[in-house]
């Protein structure tokens, strides 16, 4: 039977959209999400890197930013500082210089000029420069940054007439706060208003975003909360680099690292001093974003710790809905009927679903690229049926609907099928103790989760979609059978507040009747797997992605153990992959892509041998990859760079060392992040 393209599947949907949508039982939380929609859903991208800060010999990085267009030209000032090793971050206490570059337009030619500003430790105790913002007013330039140090935090003030020299204010900083940082200058309504971040409190407050008024810009009000934070772990900061702007009516607050360090949320208000999480309004995938307009034209700009330099993408305002998460494996690879290895990604073109086949395990030889359905939202998900058939889910563009695909007994697959309606991401995939799939599935932006599962194991047809499973999610969620078949989720909470997670009280059977705190604030969507003792390992980033920490069960199908540190710095969870002994592997890519490291279980009771470095892989990845065994056992791993080229490096023997790496192939797939949202 010949596969139908995606076109063909959605030219139905718009008439069976109400019998197929997930139920109405997953409702939008909260007042400023209940129109439809409340406001234009933003994203970035795609990021092109336009300025390189690097002096000979020197390696530089550029961290947060402003931009400023001055008599027809443009103006960059932003931290600098010598770049650490992949992986490693540098020490922000030795961010002492602006550095100052321009250009004619957003995407350059940036021209580097001599640092605008260096510190002053004889200035009210200044220790260091961080997050400068520019306005003009009055003819004159006025740079606010952050500039503490023993004294506490500070927000100080420069001024220039020509953006090239500039002069401290004489009468020392415009105000101190308790962790007083990263300002931002916007003219609202007859009145500058800055906005910054800080802490509601010196000890067991929220990261805040505060707000304060100003008639002269000399001086200021005192603080107002913007947006409080709903983690309440402010030993990393998830508010930083404050960015407002108005559009329409609404004003639109970007803040981050969220979803990792290179990631920003977005949230939208009607009023320009009062934001709540039922507001989010998008995502963009950068760090230190800000946001210009350039005529009719936006522009987001990112950088960070982890890249060289600046990095400028169009800003996208979409009516349609929010974006919908990318799944967390890209590609995915799965073995099928036969045993074979099969890996799914998404073309980079069109982002048609492509499929690769492994014909021979022991030569490890495979076949070409084939397409395999139309345009995709998202990378898709796997299923295994009991009897070893593949089962392919899929998400139609901008998260329309969702597509299921089976293999059939023959080992051929059946047409696409419409599976259920508007989606935040393609679901997770689990097989339960009676042989039966189950789906959970994202409503979108995450306003709940919803649950399927089929009727009898193998079968075509499948129970209803419960939709009141649970919710909202900040991430798509992750499932794995217990060692006695009773499935488990895992759901990062709105804002990455907490990991919750809910299990069957019998295989196949009734859920426990709520959602348990299964740990605390996480900057990502987590990830599970079993290991040859029958024991889960769950695996979460921290806030901001500076370590990732794992959870272990203390026996298999019982309670959990405390949580552990695992890695460093890493763009999200690490893939987790059972060697042939069932020891795990990890794999964890840091910010930026630029290392992959690796651990594995040194003994099947769970310690962990040291981290290394996985190998070159020649080009920075743009995901963390995906790791799959095939029928000999061996692990394949397979790792997209960032531009969208496959590379893939295996082990020699099953649970053994690993060959060099290689290239998959010469198609171009999609170089999507895993579990971020991406139009």
């Amino acid at each position: 039977m010949q596969p139908i393209s995606r076109r063909q599947v959605l030219r139905g949907a718009t008439a069976a959209a109400g019998a197929l949508a997930l139920p109405g039982t997953l409702p939008v939380t909260g007042s400023a999400a209940a129109a439809a929609p409340p406001h234009r859903w933003i994203g970035a991208g795609p990021f092109t890197h336009v300025h390189d800060p690097s002096l000979p010999g020197r390696p530089r990085y550029l961290n947060d930013h402003t931009l400023i267009k001055a008599a027809g030209r443009w103006h960059l000032f932003g931290i600098v500082g010598d770049s650490a090793r992949p992986g490693e971050s540098p020490d922000s206490e030795a961010e002492v210089a602006f550095t100052h570059a321009s250009a004619p337009g957003p995407y350059g030619p940036w021209t580097p000029h001599a640092d605008a500003l260096t510190v002053d430790r004889s200035y009210f105790g200044e220790e260091h420069l961080w997050a400068p913002y520019v306005v003009e007013a009055d003819g004159s330039f006025l740079m606010f940054y952050a500039a503490g140090g023993r004294n506490g935090a500070a927000i100080n003030l420069a001024t220039s007439t020509d953006l090239f020299t500039w002069t401290r204010v004489p009468s020392g900083p415009l105000f101190r706060g308790i962790a007083a940082r990263d300002p931002m200058v916007l003219w609202i309504d007859g009145e500058w208003v800055m906005y910054y971040t800080e802490l509601s409190a010196p000890r067991g407050g929220r990261h805040i975003v505060a707000v304060r008024r100003s008639a002269d810009l000399l001086h200021w009000s005192a603080p107002e909360t913007a947006f409080t934070d709903a983690t309440t772990d402010a030993t990393l900061s998830v508010t930083e680099s404050p960015c407002v702007v108005e559009r329409d009516g609404w004003y639109h607050l970007f803040i981050g690292p969220r979803g990792g360090y290179e990631g920003t949320d977005v949230f939208a208000s009607r009023d320009p001093f009062h934001f709540g999480p039922d507001g989010y309004a998008g995502h963009v995938p950068g760090h230190a974003v800000e946001v210009v307009r350039d005529g009719q034209d936006w522009y987001a700009s990112a950088a960070g710790w982890f890249r060289q330099g600046l990095y400028v993408g169009p800003l996208q305002w979409r009516d349609d809905g929010p974006p919908p998460w990318q799944s967390v494996d890209n590609p995915v690879a799965g073995a099928d009927l036969e045993g074979r290895l099969t890996v799914f990604a998404l073309d980079a073109g069109d982002r048609s679903v492509l499929r690769r086949v492994q014909l021979d395990p022991e030569t490890d030889t495979w076949s070409t690229w084939e397409s395999f359905g139309g345009s995709a939202g998202a990378v898709p998900t796997l299923g295994r049926n009991a009897d070893g058939r593949l089962e392919v889910f899929s998400l139609a563009p901008g998260g329309a609907g969702l597509h299921h695909r089976a293999q059939r007994p023959d080992g051929g697959w059946y047409d696409w099928e419409e599976f259920g309606g508007p989606a935040g991401a393609a679901p997770a995939v689990a097989r339960g103790g009676d042989g039966r799939l189950e789906v959970f599935a994202p409503a979108p932006a995450g306003a709940g989760l919803a649950r399927r599962r089929q009727r009898s194991p193998g079968s075509p047809a499948w129970d209803g979609w419960d939709g009141a499973f649970g919710g909202p999610v900040g991430a798509p969620p992750a499932v794995a059978a217990n060692a006695d078949g009773r499935l488990e989720v895992f759901a990062l909470a709105p804002g990455g507040a907490a990991i919750h997670h809910r299990w069957q009280t019998a295989p196949g059977g009734a859920w426990a009747a709520a959602w348990q705190v299964f740990g605390t604030a996480a900057g990502g969507a987590p990830r599970v797997a079993r290991d040859g003792t029958g024991r889960l390992t769950v695996a979460a980033l921290a806030p901001s992605g500076p370590a990732v920490f794992h959870r272990r069960q203390t026996v298999p199908s019982g309670g959990w153990g405390d949580w552990q540190h695992l890695f460093g710095w890493s763009a999200a969870a690490p893939a987790l992959a059972p060697s042939a002994d069932g020891r795990l592997e990890a794999f964890a890519l840091s910010p930026g892509g630029a290392r992959l490291d690796h651990r594995w279980h040194a003994d099947p009771g769970g310690a962990w041998a040291a981290a290394e470095e996985f190998g070159e892989s020649e080009a920075p990845l743009a995901a963390t990859p995906t790791a799959a065994a095939d029928a000999t056992g061996r692990i394949h791993v397979f790792a997209v760079t960032a531009d969208g080229r496959i590379r893939t490096r295996v082990q020699e023997r099953p649970s053994g060392g690993w060959g060099p790496w290689k290239a998959f192939g010469e198609r171009l797939v999609a170089p999507l992040p895993a579990g971020s949202p991406v139009y």
